[in-house]
């Protein structure tokens, strides 16, 4: 018995047609909220601070998350969706997290089981909650969207 692969081929090039329209935007991207570039600065006892997670957790209707990293500087820039995008528009509850990870001493034998490796806060942990971090941020289009948060120990 012998098959053609002819009916085969026609009846699948509608859907390598769809496939293929060229449109690289999906229903997803076109639903997503609009963003609007929002950077900053974060120090800590008046010393920037490097190499902090920045969150910003919108509080109206899109529960949608903003996250920058610091550099060298306590400079960040805040990502939605793409890198540099920004954040939606509106309020904002902020947290900062800055930590290290300590490992057992050097030459410790890590295979025994008492190996302790643990993220330890170089900074006060009510600014990782934010009920506690007492951070906010108001996102505006049209503005510059540079914000500066003051950390201290206390």
């Amino acid at each position: 018995m012998r098959y053609s692969v002819l009916p085969l081929l026609l009846l699948s090039m509608p859907l390598l047609t769809m496939s293929c329209s060229g449109s690289s935007e999906d229903k997803w991207t076109e639903q997503r909220p609009d963003t609007f570039p929002a950077s900053g600065i974060v120090t800590f006892d008046g010393k920037p601070l490097p190499e902090a997670t920045v969150v910003f957790q919108s509080t109206g209707g899109e529960p949608q998350a903003a996250v920058g990293r610091t550099d060298e500087n306590g400079e960040f820039q805040l990502r939605t969706f793409t890198d540099g995008d920004g954040a939606i528009a509106g309020e904002h509850k902020v947290t900062v997290v800055c930590s290290r990870t300590e490992g057992p001493p050097e030459g410790a034998n890590l295979d025994e089981a008492n190996v302790v490796i643990q993220e330890v806060s170089l900074i006060p942990e009510r600014y990782a909650d934010p009920a506690k971090s007492g951070l906010t941020a108001s996102v505006t289009p049209g503005q510059e969207n540079k914000f500066t948060f003051h950390l201290d120990k206390e």
